[in-house]
């Protein structure tokens, strides 16, 4: 693993969050690489912040404020069009601002890296922060519901990396951006758009590999209002809806479409007990209106798929949705 590599943290309105994960990635002494942080449109404080930080680091960080907050995905996405087309980065490591990396998780990660296997993007073993004994991911895992979620076993398939910490080759998102027209989808803004990103590199014949020994520990949604707020359930469940107009083979959707149902009368019951009825309203709304662009976004993923259909079962799990979800949300209606 020779080529050079690029890091890429962004920061939105949580610039101590950040500093304490830049702390982290100037202590991981090899292999060397390039820290990129972005502020999406944060206040005036913030910047401020982090360029006194990274005045003191200019040889290891460089530093953009953005104008306005163009999400995790159009963030991402400047920067991978800066900096995929001059060819000088071979590996590009996604690391949420929320997050501190132990010292050798990267070159750990890079040991996955099988360009012959086709194994081009990597998930790190993500635990909690507040209790580095739990686990918050070990990558994605999508279910026969049409969901995807974080994956908690290593026995569970393995779709892609979690975009809180994921390791993808150049060579990878050069060729899914060749394919579709993007990197990442700026429809989504954030969340979904990591298992997105994983269908399409996995339609075109690339693998996802698990470094159980690259340790990262994750505070979880701080820039979003925690994992409860409304903001994470529309663009969740939106975004995930959209995914699969937008990239799941039409095989699957028939043969599931029953699993589909249940999931989401499970869910307008559920948040419509919790009192977030309108939240749901607008969710469903606007995957309507967002299905005709997905439909044209689908047209050319499908055409150029190079993997069987057998070879897509295997990247899925066979259970309805991730363990323990049908009892919490049994004990929200009662």
């Amino acid at each position: 693993m020779m080529g050079e590599i690029a890091v890429i943290v962004i920061n939105y309105r949580r610039a101590a969050d950040t500093v304490e994960c830049l702390d982290s990635l100037l202590r991981v002494a090899t292999p060397a690489f390039d820290i990129f942080l972005v502020d999406n449109g944060s206040s005036a404080a913030d910047v401020a912040q982090l360029h006194d930080y990274v005045a003191c680091h200019p040889e290891r960080i460089a530093f953009t404020a953005f104008p306005e907050n163009y999400g995790f995905t159009g963030a991402h996405n400047r920067l991978f069009e800066q900096l995929i087309p001059n060819g000088r980065y071979e590996f590009f490591l996604l690391l949420n601002n929320d997050a501190v990396v132990e010292p050798d998780f990267l070159e750990r990660m890079l040991a996955q890296i099988d360009r012959m296997q086709r194994v081009e993007m990597v998930a790190a073993r993500v635990m909690k922060y507040s209790d580095r004994a739990q686990i918050d991911n070990l990558g994605i895992t999508f279910y026969k519901c049409g969901l995807a979620s974080n994956r908690k076993s290593p026995d569970d398939p393995l779709l892609g990396p979690s975009g809180n910490c994921a390791l993808y080759t150049a060579d990878l998102l050069r060729q899914v951006h060749h394919t579709s027209g993007e990197y990442f989808d700026e429809q989504f803004f954030c969340y979904a758009e990591d298992t997105d990103l994983a269908w399409r590199a996995v339609l075109l014949g690339y693998r996802a590999a698990y470094a159980e020994d690259a340790r990262i520990y994750h505070k979880g949604s701080v820039s979003s209002g925690g994992p409860n707020s409304d903001f994470v359930l529309y663009h969740g469940i939106r975004n995930s809806l959209f995914t699969l107009i937008k990239d799941v083979p039409t095989r699957f959707l028939l043969r599931n479409l029953f699993w589909m149902l249940v999931l989401h009368i499970a869910i307008l019951l559920r948040y419509t007990i919790k009192g977030k009825l309108s939240v749901v309203f607008r969710l469903y709304r606007d995957f309507l209106r967002g299905i005709p662009a997905m439909r044209r976004k689908r047209q050319p993923i499908q055409q150029q798929r190079q993997i069987p259909p057998c070879e897509i079962e295997r990247r899925i799990s066979r259970l309805f949705y991730e363990r323990g979800y049908a009892l919490g949300a049994l004990r929200d209606l009662y």
